[in-house]
């Protein structure tokens, strides 16, 4: 798993991202910073994202005028060998396979930043949620101990007609100063469960995981057609068909479709993420702002420990209250313990008073620990660091891939169908026009078709025929002569009748 440093700092290709220019679509100069609520800055990416498009169009009109060209054209050009042109098509597919695991590649790595992206927001969630856990006990202790103990406590001593009536009235003013304070404290919980209350991450996490779910298998689907016509092609290659190079050549195009539109689409998000990572703090404090005040989100953003922690002074405050509380708690039960009264009741009470104070200590100690800016912040540059130091790489080589595999597979359409029509074919015979030999001589309209040879048996007579040629001279023409010479090779039957005759 990568480690992220302590602090942020934004990575050189983000920084090649963000140099790019932005412009709109009438090619205005618009502002780089990350703001989707600008509409010219979403012209911008999109500017981005249509020129792999433009390139596909005109591909495309390449493609149909070439092939138009195909159609029209009469090869009277026998090709006899396509062994350099299989292996140029061998070649470029084996390289296409290689673009397509750099793609596979990139593609886990954008899967593990955007997992761990959703990693950190789910630790924040879980620090948040420990934040809301602690004031809601110190909210339960209040209402459940304090309250029910200290209304207790006055049943106690009003009920007592041994206590004088200043006693009385100091316990009451006892009482209600203890209770008070507790109240002061429960509000002042209360502030902070509201404000916490208001973030919710939950959204955030399931959207990410669904979108890096089907991101992830859309992407495989296509990297795996992509391999599966690399392979094909190599079968048609090896096999000389026909009809592989056929059909490589029909869901090659639509292949091509696939390539630069993926293209388009990751390489404008991809200048958004730069972009984003230049400056990412702005963006979340504008997220934030209707939900939270901004100084809190400041605060945990930048977590600039010469900044004061907008909660400490709540959470000081609140301890100072239960330590006066707890004092006044004291004095009244030092009243109450100088007179014969119930005893029994009156601990009880107390004990009740005292354990809710305790409790909403307990709670506010590691609450004091968990509102500072350290552990928020932890997550936040986890996230950071998830996006721009994992995901973004893994784009680049998302986009590096379909781009080389489009330029790649738009070579090898126009090789295979170059390729299909001398594939498959083997010719048995040698034209006899091919062959300017000085025994041969030029068919007429009537005469026999002995003028041309096999390939395969009568190889070796025919160089013999070859070598006598280079070493004798040309005699006077005879026919009977030629065939008694060369009697590999029968005169047609009414032939000798012919010569008789003439």
């Amino acid at each position: 798993m990568y480690r992220p440093a302590k602090e942020y700092e934004a990575p050189w290709w983000a920084t090649i991202l963000h140099s790019f220019p932005h412009l709109d679509l009438t090619f205005q100069t618009v502002n780089s910073s990350f703001n989707l609520d600008d509409p010219k800055y979403k012209e911008s990416l999109m500017f981005w994202a249509a020129a792999p498009v433009i390139w596909l169009l005109v591909t495309l009109v390449v493609f149909l005028m070439y092939f138009c060209y195909r159609c029209c054209q009469h090869d009277t050009e026998k090709q006899r060998n396509v062994v350099c042109l299989k292996w140029t098509m061998a070649i470029l597919t084996l390289l296409c396979c290689g673009a397509v695991g750099v793609g596979l590649y990139g593609n886990e790595e954008a899967n593990k930043g955007i997992m761990y992206l959703s990693e950190s927001a789910n630790d924040a969630m879980e620090t948040i949620a420990q934040i809301k856990s602690k004031t809601v006990a110190m909210q339960t202790a209040f209402n459940t101990s304090i309250t029910h103990g200290i209304n207790g406590i006055r049943v106690v001593y009003r009920s007592n007609s041994e206590l004088s009536w200043n006693q009385k009235s100091d316990l009451h003013t006892f009482t209600d100063r203890s209770l008070q304070y507790a109240r002061d404290i429960f509000d002042s919980i209360n502030k902070i469960n509201l404000k916490v209350r208001r973030v919710d991450l939950s959204s955030l996490v399931h959207d990410l995981k669904d979108y890096s779910f089907y991101r992830r298998l859309g992407m495989l689907m296509v990297l795996g057609w992509l391999m599966l016509l690399c392979l094909i092609l190599l079968v048609g290659i090896g096999s000389s068909s026909k009809c592989t190079l056929l059909l490589f050549c029909a869901f090659g195009i639509f292949s091509l479709v696939l390539c630069w539109m993926s293209t388009g689409l990751h390489l404008g998000a991809s200048i958004g993420i730069g972009d984003f990572c230049m400056a990412p703090n702005p963006f979340f404090e504008e997220l934030a702002s209707g939900q939270v005040e901004s100084d809190f989100v400041q605060y945990y953003v930048r977590c600039d420990h010469s900044v004061l922690n907008p909660f400490r002074s709540t959470i000081n405050g609140a301890s100072d209250k239960i330590h006066q509380s707890n004092k006044s708690l004291n004095d009244a039960l030092s009243i109450l313990n100088k007179n014969s009264m119930n005893k029994t009741e009156l601990n009880h009470n107390a004990l009740l008073v005292s354990r809710g104070l305790e409790d909403m200590l307990t709670a506010l100690m590691p609450l004091n620990a968990l509102v500072d800016c350290t552990n928020l912040h932890k997550d936040y540059i986890d996230s950071l660091h998830g996006i721009c130091y994992i995901a973004l790489p893994g784009i680049l080589y998302l986009i590096l891939s379909a781009a080389e595999t489009g330029l790649i597979f738009s070579i090898l359409v126009v090789l295979a169908s170059k390729a299909w029509k001398s594939v498959g074919s083997k010719k048995s015979y040698l034209d006899a026009e091919e062959d300017d030999g000085p025994f041969i001589p030029r068919p007429g309209g009537s005469s026999p078709n002995y003028y041309s040879y096999p390939r395969g048996r009568q190889a070796a007579a025919r160089e013999t025929i070859h070598a006598q040629r280079r070493s004798t001279p040309p005699p006077a023409y005879n026919s009977n002569e030629f065939y008694r010479q060369y009697g590999d090779v029968n005169p047609p039957d009414d032939y000798c009748g012919r010569e008789s005759n003439a």
